[in-house]
């Protein structure tokens, strides 16, 4: 809390201009003059002290007491609530001042809130303490009203503390309530472990039970078919009787013919031996009665074929009597076992009901039990926040509690290590200690003292420093001979033209430091904390925006060669790949288009959409790969440069140079001595041949550089 004191009030408030050397009367009582006042009552007469006993300037001054309405204009009062509609001052009367002795609290207060940094409407510590100290103020000015105004403060003191109180008896009550929940979602765990396997048995004995009841209708069903069948057949057998009783009849009926006719045959023969010729008349009486008695016997027989049509024989009839007893035994034993099929049916439906009525209750019941329990949080939402997407968040949850998911979104919303934030240490410190002013120190970063902490988010620190390349690129290209500053030199100028107050620029200094610190796991923060360290060449991040942008010339090249169409196939997507990258090989390529088809999918490739970025200046997954593989490649490049310099400790320039053609043999000689000059911080044409330097060293600076492979590696 600052020291910093109300001010006096002036002299013309509180003494008078003249001093009074005359000494006074002791005071006798009211002896002096005296005024009248009417009332309802009549005329009442007061009496007055006497003109000798009064302070001159004091008690006879009139007017000391300023004298301010509330709605009186006067000077402006402090802002303390930014934001906030202002109240008109259109009717209020004209030429009236507000009284000293406010102003000055009015100002102290303004001067204390803007010096804690707590000028917005919230509730805090700071805010309340600078309106306390106010407050005082106001009562040790009025003496009059001081036991008041001290008894109201001290009451919402208490009642402060006594709130304090009770919030602190609260916590345990807190973490009580976690653990009873924690308990809860166990036994709710059980719960639904027991019913998983109550409910499994009860759909396999279900499905068993299906399973007979299928069974037993399948057997139902091939009864049901024999019978139809065995029904056909006797249908079949009494037609097929019928059949042969009526041939029976017309063959009885064709031998009798034929007997008759044999008969009358031989009589006539016989009568011709015997007695000679008859008489032809006879013969014709003798046809026409064979005729009558032919029509009879045929009038006859149909008759009897009209009578015993239905008539079959007797050991046909036995036969069928016989296969008839038989299946009406064997329906009445089908209709004995599908009545008690039926009956187990029936009952299997019933137990099926309860069943189902338990399993509904049971849904019912850990519906509640789900509703009333702690909701279990959807992780997989955090997939699309974290750097990496989804990829990246299946790597950093897996096989993680609840608990230890927490951890993980606190480190990536920090930058912190996850142990620290496991161990519960607290690393943010309200105030960073000033690293001093000496000239090793970065100009934004000189300054002995305390640096207040602001915290800056990694979405903050992303946008800072999309805002600071695109100033400083702005600031290179107007210098004329085309060189760089330095980063940090041109951080503090970007801080100043930005802020301008110094205590500003050292501390927005001191947290995109720290901040840049914490998120280095980002490679764009991680690339530009190492190039503000100068750990890094800043000519790697130049060397990848001008890759990047050569890159999206290829596509829109061959883009207009196939009618500017704004797409291209995936065909000639991975050609135009292949020929700007002909050093990669097929795995790398591959990756490439995974990440291309991730980022756009379809049968043609949006490559514009490739290289865009969002407002923190992330890029897409194809950018990134090309970037990973950037970084993999130059340390791979570095790596057989360093193998070939194995058992040297130190190493001259010719040697670099030797190593360095056998590594690439076909990078241009000018490109060497780039690297050379890079390795050894030396002017590329003042490189001399027996300068040494050590081998751990050169290996650390072309690592930091923009170096890169020019040919393909020697077979």
């Amino acid at each position: 809390m600052s020291h910093t004191k109300l001010p006096p009030l002036p002299p013309s408030l509180t003494n008078s201009p003249y001093t009074n050397t005359k000494a006074l009367k002791q005071y006798t009582g009211l002896t002096g003059p005296s005024y009248t006042l009417t009332g309802q009552s009549g005329a009442q007469k007061y009496a007055l002290p006497s003109a000798s006993v009064l302070q001159p300037y004091i008690d006879t001054r009139a007017g000391t007491l300023d004298t301010w309405p509330a709605h009186a204009l006067g000077p402006s009062a402090p802002d303390l609530n930014p934001g906030q509609a202002k109240q008109t001052n259109e009717f209020m009367p004209k030429g009236v001042h507000k009284p000293k002795f406010l102003e000055q609290l009015e100002a102290f207060l303004q001067k204390e809130l803007r010096s804690l940094d707590c000028a917005e409407m919230i509730p805090s510590e700071k805010r309340l303490q600078a309106f306390r100290e106010v407050f005082e103020y106001l009562i040790e000015d009025f003496k009059t009203y001081k036991p008041l105004l001290s008894a109201i403060k001290h009451e919402y003191e208490m009642m402060l503390v006594h709130q304090r109180e009770k919030m602190r008896e609260l916590e345990p009550l807190k973490s009580m309530l976690v653990t009873v929940s924690e308990q809860c979602e166990k036994k709710l765990l059980a719960v639904k472990q027991e019913e998983k396997s109550d409910v499994l048995e009860m759909k396999k004995e279900n499905q068993r039970l299906q399973n007979v009841i299928s069974g037993l209708r399948e057997e139902q069903i091939s009864l049901q078919v024999q019978v139809e069948k065995l029904q056909e057949e006797l249908a079949a057998e009494y037609l097929r009787y019928r059949n042969e009783c009526d041939a029976r009849k017309m063959l009885i009926a064709d031998i009798n013919e034929l007997k008759y006719q044999q008969e009358d045959a031989k009589k006539p023969n016989a009568e011709e031996e015997g007695e000679g010729k008859e008489d032809v008349t006879f013969l014709k009486l003798a046809l026409k009665k064979a005729r009558e008695d032919l029509d009879a016997k045929s009038q006859k027989l149909a008759e009897m074929e009209a009578d015993y049509g239905d008539v079959v024989p007797r050991r046909d009839f036995e036969r069928l009597e016989a296969q008839f007893n038989k299946l009406q035994k064997d329906m009445e034993t089908f209709t004995v076992d599908n009545q008690k099929l039926m009956q187990e049916h029936n009952a299997i439906l019933e137990v099926h009901k309860k069943v189902v009525d338990q399993r509904d209750q049971y849904a019912h019941d850990c519906e509640q039990m789900r509703r009333s329990a702690t909701p279990r949080p959807h992780w997989e939402k955090c997939a699309q926040y974290v750097e990496g997407g989804t990829d990246r968040w299946n790597e950093l949850s897996q096989n993680r509690s609840s608990d230890e998911l927490v951890d993980v979104l606190l480190a990536e919303m920090t930058g912190q290590d996850i142990a620290i934030i496991q161990a519960g240490v607290s690393t943010g410190a309200e105030y960073f200690q000033g690293q001093g002013a000496g000239p090793e120190v970065p100009k934004f970063l000189r300054y002995d003292g305390q640096v207040r902490n602001r915290r800056l988010g990694k979405r903050d620190t992303s946008l800072l420093i999309k805002d600071i390349w695109q100033e400083k690129a702005a600031h290179d290209a107007e210098k004329p001979d085309g060189e760089r500053e330095d980063l940090g030199e041109f951080l503090y100028q970007y801080l100043n033209r930005r802020f301008g107050v110094e205590n500003m620029i050292i501390e927005w200094g001191y947290n995109l430091y720290d901040a840049c610190g914490r998120y280095t796991h980002d490679p764009r923060v991680g690339l530009f904390y190492g190039i503000l360290q100068k750990e890094i060449d800043e000519a790697v991040y130049h060397d990848q925006l001008v890759m990047l942008e050569k890159l999206y010339n290829a596509f829109t090249k061959v883009d207009l060669a196939a009618g500017n169409q704004g797409s291209l196939s995936r065909a000639d997507f991975e050609q135009c790949l292949r020929s700007f990258f002909p050093l990669k090989d097929d795995e790398s390529i591959e990756v490439l288009m995974k990440a291309c088809e991730q980022e756009s999918p379809g049968e043609n490739v949006q490559y514009k959409n490739l290289f865009t970025e969002d407002e923190e200046g992330r890029s897409g997954p194809f950018v990134d790969r090309i970037r990973e593989q950037e970084k993999l490649e130059k340390t791979m490049y570095v790596k057989e440069i360093e193998n070939a310099l194995t058992g040297n400790s130190e190493v001259s320039v010719e040697m670099v140079r030797q190593a360095i053609q056998s590594v690439d043999p076909e990078a241009p000689a000018e490109v060497i001595d780039k690297y050379l000059g890079r390795a050894f911080h030396t002017a590329a044409d003042q490189l001399e041949s027996g300068t040494k330097i050590e081998t751990t060293l050169l290996i650390k600076r072309l690592q930091s550089g923009s170096v890169k492979r020019l040919g393909p590696k020697p077979k």
